[in-house]
């Protein structure tokens, strides 16, 4: 079988990998799963929130879809090539967003929310995801993905962090103090270590992510609990399993490696 895996050492750089990386999986996961649940490109508006390099929003466009991806900082848009793709730099909750975004004023039909939830404050999450169901058409479709906060990387360690600590499961469990020593003892750059402090911050449980969703207006149309989630096929050549207790909500929390709801408005 061929491996889905790409590895850095054939990019020239680390930007050239993850636009692949993005690419590719919506490419030969998202889109699948969106023609599955009835989705069809054709007059589809898609808005892709933090959208990285913008790899996956770029697979969106060449499906047909008319795609917008937006950051809230200055990213390389060197591969926005098609007539169906822009790219936007602008903070979806500040005053004004709605009509700079949504320059047609209907909404957009499908919203793409790919491992930014757990970045977000929590106690700006809640006006977060009210000012993303206010981006959404009547009908739209929600996507939203994340590591839970408790799970074995539930901090983004493998890419944050430069160390040996990077391969280490089960951070979030450390008390903070703890892992700042271990972090000291091991060199970890302040940039990264702010990272890391950044997301105990944010702490995105399940749980925590079900009650946000309800009390947005939002219903769970699909949810997936993955042991080994679509990005770990593509980046560590991981197969794609999903978890047995993805039903248990206690064990969910610990044991899920990759979190992925698709929401209706």
């Amino acid at each position: 079988m061929h491996s889905r895996k790409l590895n850095l050492s054939d990019f020239p750089s680390w930007a050239d990998y993850y636009w692949t990386y993005q690419y590719n999986l919506a490419r030969d996961f998202y889109v699948p799963k969106f023609k599955d649940r009835g989705l069809r490109p054709d007059g589809l508006r898609v808005l892709d929130i933090g959208c990285g390099d913008g790899g996956f929003t770029a697979a969106l466009a060449d499906w047909g879809a008319d795609c917008t991806g937006v950051e809230i900082k200055r990213f390389d848009r060197k591969k926005c090539g098609s007539p169906r793709l822009r790219y936007i730099v602008c903070d979806i909750t500040a005053p004004g967003a709605r009509e700079f975004l949504d320059d047609g004023g209907a909404g957009f039909g499908l919203v793409v929310l790919r491992d930014v939830i757990e970045h977000i404050p929590w106690d700006r999450k809640a006006a977060f995801f009210e000012s993303v169901a206010g981006l959404m058409a009547g009908g739209a479709r929600l996507l939203v993905t994340f590591p839970p906060y408790y799970s074995p990387f539930g901090l983004h360690q493998q890419t944050l962090l430069k160390s040996k600590l990077r391969k280490l499961p089960g951070l979030s469990l450390l008390p903070a103090a703890l892992f700042d020593m271990l972090a000291g003892l091991t060199n970890e750059p302040e940039e990264a270590r702010a990272a890391i402090a950044e997301l105990r911050r944010c702490r995105m449980t399940i749980s925590g992510f079900r009650k946000l969703a309800a009390e947005t207006g939002l219903w769970v149309i699909d949810e997936e609990y993955y042991l080994f989630s679509p990005s770990h096929e593509i980046r560590y050549g991981w197969k794609t399993r999903r978890s047995p207790l993805g039903a248990v909500p206690a064990a969910r929390e610990v044991f899920v490696m990759g979190a992925e709801y698709l929401l209706g408005k």
